[in-house]
């Protein structure tokens, strides 16, 4: 499993469709904000359950920092996530620099209360997720890294990790 985590607008879709051609694996693409504590959890149950996909973001990790700043909860039980991270997924972390929110896309499941958020709390969500990537990300990209070089790199790590 791979799993690429970042702020919104920092280069996850893109960099995910790259890396999902050179290594050959499908992406299962962010599916949103909970609908409930419930359904959130069961995504992360269908989400172990599918093997060796490419995740952009992981509700293990984005619902643990959108959550309480957005709503106040993390939904996701703590042994999910233990689960999660015992997995040792290959971790990779986009990090959005100064870019902010200029260009981003509104998606379907960018709901209101998202995108109020997440111009309230900008800030706070990136030094958090910086704060994830510094303990736990195998490896960063940055907007502008060469994509083909990080991708070999990637194929690489995720081979390794698998043998």
């Amino acid at each position: 499993m791979i799993v690429i985590e970042g702020m919104d607008n920092s280069g996850k879709s893109t960099l995910a469709r790259k890396l999902a051609e050179h290594i050959g694996l499908v992406i299962q693409e962010s599916e949103g904000p909970p609908r409930s504590p419930e359904e959130m959890n069961e995504r992360v149950d269908h989400y172990q359950s599918l093997g060796n996909y490419l995740f952009v973001r992981h509700p293990c990790v984005s619902e643990a920092i959108y959550g309480p700043r957005i709503r106040g909860i993390n939904c996701i039980t703590p042994g999910r996530t233990m689960l999660f991270y015992e997995a040792q997924p290959l971790l990779i972390y986009c990090d959005a620099g100064n870019r902010g929110m200029i260009g981003h896309e509104r998606l379907a499941h960018d709901t209101d209360e998202h995108m109020a958020g997440l111009e309230r709390d900008y800030a706070e969500i990136l030094t958090l997720y910086r704060l994830w990537a510094a303990e736990h990300a195998h490896l960063i990209y940055r907007i502008g890294d060469d994509m083909d070089e990080f991708c070999a790199t990637a194929a690489f790590q995720f081979h390794y990790r698998a043998s």
